[in-house]
C-alpha cells in the first residue's frame, strides 16, 4: 500500500505548526483512476474527486488519522442521513494500524450526511452533500447569474469548450469514451442527472458542424458538455445560494484535477506532482530536503501572514487574492488574512478561472529585490517559478550593512532567481560575468526542472523526475541529465561530472583536483567559511554573537558581511553552480579575494570585455525563441531592438543604464511570422546590427 500513497492526493494538508495537540482528523481521501489502478488489493475501485459535495450515488473515500497521538479502538459513525438512505461503511483500509485508516461509503440519497471518527474520547466529523447536476442552461438561472465576473473569465479558458474542438475535427482521434473527462457529473455507476444519464450518441464520424447538431439533437446531455463549474465544486441542485452542510464547495486539492489530469492513460501530471520532492536527498544529499507536495517547508507559514504567501499553497492563492501585496523592494509581504497552510496543488500554480496567461499561470510582471524585472515576456512560464524562489534583499545595500548580521542574515532561503539571471549580488564593484541559462531556452526554469517528453517511461511507469515533478533527481540518485542535452548534448550520468573550465582550468577551487563544477563550487564554499564566523556547532553564522575565533575579522565588518552574504546565496540557491556558473564562480572568487584567500580562478582582465561587441545570434536560424549575447567595455545606457524586414521596430528587449560586463537577453517570436528579422544595439556611440531568421 505504500505505493498506493505515491498516487493519491489527500484533501488538505495541514501544515506541521498546526498539529501541537493530540486530536482526530477526517477529510475526503481523493483518488485517481491510476491510483485505482495501482494496487488492487483494497478497497479502492472507484475514483473520487475528493469533494465534499458530490452527485448522488458517488462511492467516497473517507480518510481517519490521528494527530500528535494514536489511536486504540476507533469507531467510525454515520451520525446523520436523508430520509430513505441505507448507507453505511462499506470497507476499511488500514494504512497504519495506529494513526491512518480509509473508509468508503456511497451517499446513495440527495441530501446531508455527517460521518464521525471517534476513539474514547476523541471525535472529529465531516458533513457530505449529495446532490444531482444541472448544467449550464442556454437561459435562465445559472452559475454565471451570481458568480457574473467569474463566469466570465472561465469562457476563456480551455475548460469551457473541451468537446467541440474534438467533435469537429476530422483529423482528430477523439472518441466516445473521451466524454467521460471532456463533461460534466459523468458517472457510469450513479444516476446523478450527469452527462451520461441522458441520451447521447457519439458522432459516427468527425468533421466540423458536429458539435451544434449534438446540441441540438441532445440538449440535455449537452447542456452539461464541457468542464463547468459543478465539475470542480459539485453539483448544484441544493446550492440556490446556500453553501452550508458543503452544498456548494472549493476545494484547491490536486485530487480534484486528478479525477481526470491522473486518468492512468495518457495523462500523469498530478501523480508527477504527487513526487514533487522525492529526490535524491536521503541518498546522497543532493536533493531539495522538500519540495512543492512534499511538504518540508509549509510548517514556516504557520502562524506567520508574512510566510504564507510562498510557503503555503493556499497562502499564495490568498495572496494572489488580496492583490498581491509588497514590500519596499516590491516582495511578497504579509496577506490580511492567512488559511490553513497547505502544500502546493495544481491550483497553486494555475488559475481554474482566468486564462490570462499561459497555461492559466497565475504570476504577473514582478521584481527582484534589486528591480530586475521579472516577466513572461522575458522569461516565458518560469516566471511562475520567479514569483516565490526570489531573493527578499537588495544585496547591494543590505549586503554591507554590518546591522544586519542575525541569525536569519543572507539572500532568504529562495534565491534561485537571482542565481540564474545573474543579478543581485553584493556590490563588489564589478558586473558578474553570467550565463546565459536564463533564456537559452526561454522558459528559464522549467526549461530544465521539467525537462522531458512525457510523465511516463515506455512500460507506463510514472517519472519521478522531469514534468510536475519539478526534481532534477530521483530517491535513487539518477539525474534528470535529458534537461541539458538540447545545448549542451551528451553530459554523462551525473550533473557532478560536468566540468566548467576558465581559462582552460577546471580547478576552480585550487585543490589540484579538476572536479565537476557542482564539486568545485562546494570546495569554493569551504574555503570562503574559512574566513567567516561560526556558531558552536562550526556553521557559518553571521551575527555578532558567533564565535570568530577562526574569522578573517574579529568582529562584523562590510567585508564580513557581503562574503556571509555570497556563502548564503549560492549555499541557499541549492543548484551548487548549475543555474548560473559563470556567476557562482565569480562571485565566489570576490568574496574569497576580499577576504584575503586564494582560488584556482584566473580570470584574463577580470573577465571584464575590452570591446563593444553584438554577437551573433542562437540559435539561428531559431523558434520561437532565440539568445542574444553582447558586451560593453564601459557604463552607459543601452537599447537592443528588434526590426523586421521593412525596417519596423517591434521589439525593444533592452533599454535601461548598464554597468560594464558581459550580457545577454532573449526574444520570443512565438507572435511574429516566419522570415528576416534584424537586431541593434546602441550603446553610448557603439552601434551594431545583425539579420537572424525566425523559421515557423
Amino acid at each position: 500500500m505504500l505505493k498506493k500513497i505515491t498516487f493519491t492526493i489527500l484533501f488538505m494538508v495541514l501544515c506541521l505548526g498546526t498539529m501541537n495537540s493530540q486530536t482526530l482528523q477526517i477529510k475526503p481521501y481523493g483518488i485517481s483512476d491510476r491510483g485505482v489502478a495501482a494496487d488492487t488489493n483494497d478497497i479502492f475501485d472507484l475514483k473520487y474527486n475528493g469533494l465534499e459535495n458530490v452527485g448522488v450515488g458517488t462511492k467516497v473515500y473517507l480518510s481517519g488519522m490521528a494527530v500528535d497521538t494514536v489511536y486504540s479502538s476507533p469507531q467510525w459513525n454515520i451520525v446523520t442521513k436523508p430520509a430513505g438512505s441505507t448507507v453505511a461503511v462499506l470497507g476499511t483500509q488500514v494504512f497504519n494500524d495506529t494513526s491512518k485508516q480509509v473508509v468508503s461509503m456511497v451517499l446513495d440519497m440527495e441530501g446531508t450526511y455527517t460521518v464521525e471518527f471517534t476513539d474514547g474520547g476523541m471525535t472529529a466529523s465531516i458533513t457530505l452533500n449529495a446532490a444531482k447536476y444541472q448544467g449550464l442552461p442556454a437561459t435562465g438561472l445559472s452559475c454565471g447569474t451570481c458568480h457574473a465576473a467569474t463566469y466570465a473569465k472561465w469562457e476563456g479558458t480551455g475548460h469551457s469548450n473541451t468537446v467541440q474542438p474534438y467533435t469537429d475535427d476530422s483529423t482528430g482521434h477523439f472518441q466516445n469514451f473521451c466524454m467521460g473527462c471532456h463533461t460534466t457529473g459523468y458517472d457510469a455507476n450513479a444516476a446523478n442527472d450527469g452527462f451520461d444519464d441522458f441520451d447521447f450518441t457519439f458522432p459516427t464520424k468527425l468533421q466540423p458542424g458536429n458539435y451544434d447538431q449534438l446540441v441540438a439533437d441532445y440538449p440535455a446531455a449537452m447542456q452539461r458538455a464541457n468542464v463547468q463549474c459543478e465539475a470542480c465544486h459539485g453539483p448544484g441542485s441544493s446550492h440556490n445560494a446556500v453553501t452550508t452542510d458543503s452544498k456548494m464547495v472549493s476545494s484547491q486539492a490536486s485530487s480534484v484535477c486528478a479525477n481526470c489530469h491522473d486518468a492512468g492513460t495518457h495523462h500523469a501530471i498530478p501523480a508527477q506532482l504527487a513526487d514533487a520532492g522525492l529526490d535524491a536527498t536521503e541518498f546522497d544529499g543532493r536533493g531539495f530536503h522538500g519540495g512543492h507536495t512534499i511538504g518540508a517547508f509549509v510548517s514556516y507559514a504557520g502562524g506567520r501572514n508574512g510566510c504564507s504567501p510562498c510557503h503555503s499553497g493556499a497562502g499564495y492563492v490568498q495572496w494572489i487574492k488580496e492583490g498581491r501585496p509588497v514590500d519596499a523592494l516590491g516582495l511578497p509581504a504579509a496577506t490580511a488574512e492567512m488559511p490553513e497552510a497547505t502544500n502546493f496543488t495544481c491550483v497553486t500554480c494555475h488559475d481554474p478561472h482566468d486564462a490570462t496567461n499561459p497555461y492559466q499561470l497565475r504570476a504577473t510582471e514582478t521584481t527582484l529585490g534589486d528591480g530586475t524585472v521579472l516577466s513572461f515576456d522575458k522569461y516565458g512560464t518560469g516566471a511562475q517559478c520567479m514569483d516565490c524562489h526570489r531573493s527578499r534583499r537588495q544585496a547591494s545595500t543590505y549586503a554591507s550593512d554590518i546591522k544586519n548580521g542575525s541569525a536569519h542574515f543572507g539572500a532568504h532561503h529562495g534565491p534561485q532567481a537571482d542565481m540564474l539571471l545573474g543579478k543581485n549580488a553584493p556590490d563588489y564593484g564589478v558586473e558578474f560575468p553570467s550565463s546565459p541559462h536564463a533564456v537559452a531556452g526561454g522558459n528559464a526554469c522549467v526549461d530544465c526542472h521539467m525537462a522531458g517528453e512525457s510523465g511516463v517511461d515506455s512500460e507506463g511507469n510514472v517519472l519521478t523526475f522531469g514534468g510536475h515533478t519539478f526534481n532534477m533527481n530521483n530517491e535513487e540518485g539518477e539525474d534528470n541529465v535529458e534537461s541539458c542535452a538540447d545545448c549542451h548534448g551528451e553530459i554523462g550520468e551525473k550533473f557532478a561530472d560536468k566540468k566548467f573550465y576558465i581559462n582552460g582550468s577546471a580547478d576552480l577551487d585550487g585543490n589540484g583536483i579538476a572536479e565537476g563544477l557542482q564539486l568545485e563550487v562546494h570546495g569554493l564554499l569551504e574555503e570562503l567559511a574559512t574566513f567567516l564566523p561560526k556558531d558552536p556547532n562550526g556553521v557559518v553564522l553571521i551575527q555578532s554573537s558567533a564565535d570568530f575565533t577562526t574569522a578573517a575579522d574579529d568582529s562584523l565588518t562590510p567585508r564580513t558581511m557581503r562574503a556571509g552574504y555570497v556563502y548564503f546565496f549560492v549555499e541557499e540557491d541549492r543548484s551548487m553552480g548549475i543555474h548560473n556558473p559563470q556567476y557562482t564562480v565569480a562571485m565566489l572568487k570576490a568574496a574569497i579575494d576580499e577576504m584575503g584567500g586564494v582560488t584556482g580562478i584566473n580570470y584574463t582582465d577580470n573577465q571584464l570585455p575590452q570591446e563593444y561587441k553584438l554577437s551573433q545570434n542562437y540559435p539561428n536560424p531559431f523558434n520561437p525563441t532565440t539568445v542574444i549575447n553582447f558586451s560593453l567595455p564601459e557604463a552607459g545606457k543601452v537599447t537592443v531592438k528588434v526590426f523586421d524586414a521593412l525596417g519596423r521596430e517591434i521589439s525593444t528587449l533592452v533599454d535601461e543604464q548598464m554597468n560594464a560586463g558581459n550580457y545577454s537577453t532573449n526574444w520570443n517570436a512565438s507572435n511574429y511570422a516566419a522570415g528576416i528579422y534584424f537586431y541593434s544595439i546602441q550603446a553610448n556611440n557603439f552601434v551594431s546590427t545583425k539579420k537572424m531568421v525566425l523559421l515557423k
